[in-house]
């Protein structure tokens, strides 16, 4: 088991992975800098760099029976993460930073780019660990994503188009369930995450839709990663997602 899961954090560190977090991530530390551990309640904070290679989506119809086709969309995200963390087994917590999305589309034989503007991401979740057997520990993650931006550039093959009220909506649902072992001051875990996520593309003035809807092709996905802490101040992680998105995660976590 243990020869598993060091072959998972070694695959994590060049898959490309979205943010489920450790199953195990609200009873890793155990110490914080200020608020004693015998409190109900403690106050964590974070930094996260997300960076999606492809967010493995489709168009919904009639844009895809009428020759659309996603090439790929990429995601690029810097975030802030305020988070309450009750008796080490609940995290409730609120991202928010930078985001961007890119997306490259086909029609029939056109190819299509269009980037949206840096722009604030929201989002809110919870984290649970349910069971602590041994070394192992079971947790169930749940959150609600937002961003809205207008375009920066659209393009038809490669020639600049005059699209200044694009505007992009993006809203995603996520929840995973996973399970992480503890190995020293390791933490491996992998996991399944079922998501459902809805991009629309709307205010398109040089295409017959003035409206493009895309959805994911596949709902689940697997994520795996590892997380490191000694269990008091601070915990890195790092995790990949595969199957239903290629992206990569990697968080620092701090306890007060």
């Amino acid at each position: 088991m243990k020869k598993t899961f060091f072959l998972f954090f070694s695959l994590a560190t060049f898959l490309q992975a979205a943010p489920n977090g450790n199953p195990a991530d609200p009873a890793i530390i155990e110490e914080g800098f200020i608020i004693p551990d015998t409190c109900f309640a403690n106050f964590k904070v974070a930094y996260i760099y997300y960076n999606v290679s492809d967010l493995i989506m489709e168009f919904q119809d009639p844009y895809k029976n009428d020759g659309y086709n996603v090439r790929k969309i990429e995601a690029f995200s810097n975030l802030a993460s305020m988070i309450i963390d009750f008796k080490e087994r609940l995290d409730i917590y609120f991202n928010i930073g930078s985001y961007r999305l890119e997306s490259e589309f086909r029609k029939n034989s056109n190819l299509y780019k269009s980037k949206s503007e840096n722009d604030i991401f929201y989002q809110t979740g919870a984290k649970l660990a349910l069971f602590e057997i041994m070394d192992f520990t079971i947790g169930i993650d749940a959150k609600y994503s937002l961003f809205f931006a207008p375009s920066a550039y659209f393009t038809l093959n490669d020639k600049v188009v005059n699209e200044n009220n694009l505007q992009y909506n993006f809203k995603e649902w996520q929840i995973g369930v996973g399970i992480a072992q503890k190995i020293a001051i390791l933490r491996p875990y992998i996991g399944v995450a079922y998501k459902d996520t809805q991009l629309k593309l709307s205010n398109i003035n040089s295409l017959e839709y003035s409206t493009l809807r895309l959805l994911h092709k596949k709902n689940a996905g697997v994520f795996l990663g590892a997380s490191a802490s000694t269990g008091s101040f601070v915990l890195a992680n790092i995790e990949a997602r595969f199957v239903n998105e290629r992206s990569i995660a990697l968080t620092l976590e701090l306890r007060f």
